[in-house]
């Protein structure tokens, strides 16, 4: 089957370019990668898999995952990539803050939760006979969605469509320190989980940690009152 991120998610991104109000370009990317997200939960015995790649998965874990996962990724994003590169460069990292700002209707974006969702188990139906085809059709994802990327950083597209992405104070130290730990800490818990011998469960795993050390950063940098700076007096109202 084509990786669970990025190659799933070039399926259905080529929609956001083409009828960009249409369509949610973040329920777009979540929803690509929902189904194979239910590996993360392997050995817990909750019911989620097969479930989630079958066709009623699509509503019962599949479009509530991505609705959720969506929302996180919209309050994140502004203080994310407040401390992503600076200079915009061919992908503009820092557009990607605009996200924060944007509230599509929930109609669109059920609508793209589901069809992404839809695409990812058309997608394993069809290459899952074939390895070949399986193997090519997951390097020419891998390959497609960062060219994505890279179209929609070089015209400044997110700009185009959302406006200048919110300023956020960016403090590295904490955020990066923040997002590493957790990462880490995700990583070795996951290598000692059920399942952790199976590439695509520890790859679904290793994949939410980034996330969670991500969400992580970005709400300590928010959560984590500042250090007062040498000389400089705090006086407190009566």
């Amino acid at each position: 089957m084509p990786l669970t991120f990025p190659s799933h998610a070039a399926l259905p991104l080529p929609l956001k370019l083409w009828r960009p109000r249409w369509f949610d370009g973040v329920a777009l990317t979540v929803g690509a990668a929902s189904p194979d997200l239910a590996y993360a939960l392997d050995g817990s015995g909750l019911p989620v898999f097969p479930l989630s790649h079958q066709w009623p998965g699509l509503f019962l874990f599949c479009l509530p995952v991505t609705l959720a996962g969506a929302l996180l990724v919209r309050r994140a994003a502004p203080v994310v990539a407040a401390h992503l590169p600076r200079r915009p460069g061919a992908l503009a990292l820092r557009d990607y803050g605009v996200l924060g700002a944007t509230r599509p209707a929930l109609a669109v974006s059920m609508a793209s939760a589901l069809l992404a969702a839809a695409s990812h188990l058309a997608w394993d139906r069809v290459t899952e006979p074939a390895p070949v085809l399986d193997l090519a059709s997951t390097v020419g994802g891998a390959l497609a969605a960062p060219a994505l990327a890279l179209h929609v950083g070089r015209h400044r597209l997110l700009r185009a469509w959302h406006g200048t992405a919110p300023a956020r104070p960016a403090r590295h130290g904490l955020f990066w320190t923040v997002a590493a730990v957790v990462t880490a800490a995700s990583a070795a818990l996951s290598s000692r989980l059920p399942g952790a011998f199976l590439l695509h469960t520890t790859g679904a795993r290793l994949l939410l940690g980034l996330a969670l050390g991500l969400a992580a950063g970005a709400a300590a940098t928010v959560l984590v009152p500042p250090r007062p700076r040498p000389g400089v007096q705090v006086t407190r109202a009566d």
